[in-house]
């Protein structure tokens, strides 16, 4: 598992992130996320949600923007941390990094295996291997010497 990883695993992350910030914006707009759509959960469209339910559009619509400002911070901060403190090894970035598969399996246990939750499936062992190779870079074994970056 080391060798690419070892070395480029921090792609991984600063993907990922760059991903999050390029979805952000379709939250922003206010729309619902899909998966879940309303038309999964309901049986009715968002249409039919908003017409008999006064101001549920406008909820679900704060929602989403919630979602994309999240996304936006989310998105940002990964690709900030993986791009430098990450790849040159700084402990406190390894740490911070674990944060990616726990969201992602978060994601996937509440995907109700709706649309994409293979994707967060499929990403978890990868953002795994992502940390566990490059484990001596951030822990090296004592009396030896830290890896220049």
């Amino acid at each position: 598992m080391g060798g690419w990883f070892e070395k480029h695993g921090w792609w991984i992350f600063f993907l990922l992130g760059v991903g999050t910030l390029l979805a952000a914006p379709i939250q922003l707009q206010g729309r619902p996320p899909e998966p879940p759509s309303p038309e999964g959960m309901t049986g009715l469209s968002l249409g039919e949600i908003g017409e008999r339910v006064p101001g549920m559009s406008q909820f679900i619509g704060s929602i989403s923007r919630q979602l994309g400002n999240f996304m936006l911070t989310a998105g940002a901060l990964m690709a900030a941390i993986a791009a430098k403190p990450f790849r040159t090894g700084e402990r406190w970035a390894w740490w911070a990094m674990w944060t990616v598969p726990l969201l992602l399996l978060i994601q996937f246990i509440n995907s109700n295996f709706g649309n994409g939750w293979w994707a967060d499936l499929g990403l978890i062992p990868l953002a795994v291997a992502a940390l566990v190779a490059p484990f001596r870079k951030f822990f090296p074994k004592r009396g030896s010497a830290v890896p220049a970056p």
